[in-house]
């Protein structure tokens, strides 16, 4: 298979017609042989039906169309931007699996880590203004801070991740959000080192992915 060339400026649309990247014969194409010359066969990639993104995930894990809450890897093309990271509903049994995690202390050191090393934004929306939470964390000069909209970022400690999210209502119909953000013109300037670029965060995000899916060594 020919490695995917790289983005289009049309593929930057709110219309999935016309955009290239997100098959198993491009990108998407890409990304699993990837994951499965580390993995092996449990990871797939799917072009979500309707939407300008790809979700990465293990298949025992992922219903296709996605008809239930569950945790994946995720690749979206906005209009003027380019987004991956982790997506994690806050219901079903993948949120109930991160939040038990997170209470004994699992999972807190590989968020901390992914925020740190990545340069994370964590959210519970698709920007930084956030969502019910308001506001999202990340870390600037070193230190994490947490920062609404229109504010000034204040310093935070790992235990205010762990209280504003006790007080997210269930099912507040905002997924989760753990990703870094490039503008179009950057991704398409990236040509075919595109899966160089992506590929670190991603293949970095999946033992958290994996804690949230229950998912073992087999």
């Amino acid at each position: 298979m020919t490695p995917f060339p790289g983005f289009r400026q049309e593929d930057f649309s709110t219309d999935v017609r016309g955009t290239h990247w997100r098959n198993r014969r491009a990108l998407g194409g890409d990304l699993r042989l990837l994951l499965r010359r580390i993995y092996g066969r449990r990871y797939q990639t799917w072009g979500l039906p309707g939407s300008n993104a790809i979700h990465i995930a293990r298949r025992a894990a992922y219903t296709f169309p996605p008809s239930r809450a569950q945790a994946v890897l995720l690749i979206c093309a906005g209009p003027d931007y380019l987004r991956w990271g982790f997506s994690l509903p806050t219901t079903g049994e993948h949120w109930l699996n991160f939040r038990a995690s997170l209470q004994h202390g699992v999972v807190m050191p590989l968020l901390l880590s992914l925020l740190y090393t990545h340069r994370l934004t964590f959210t519970d929306a698709a920007d930084a203004v956030g969502g019910v939470l308001g506001g999202c964390w990340r870390f600037e000069q070193g230190e994490l801070v947490w920062r609404e909209a229109c504010s000034l970022s204040r310093p935070a400690v790992p235990h205010d991740i762990i209280y504003r999210l006790d007080d997210l209502p269930l099912d507040s119909k905002r997924p989760l959000s753990l990703f870094v953000e490039v503008d179009s013109a950057t991704a398409v300037s990236w040509g075919d080192k595109t899966l160089a670029h992506l590929a670190p965060l991603l293949v970095d995000l999946i033992p958290l992915y994996e804690i949230c899916v229950g998912a073992t060594s087999g």
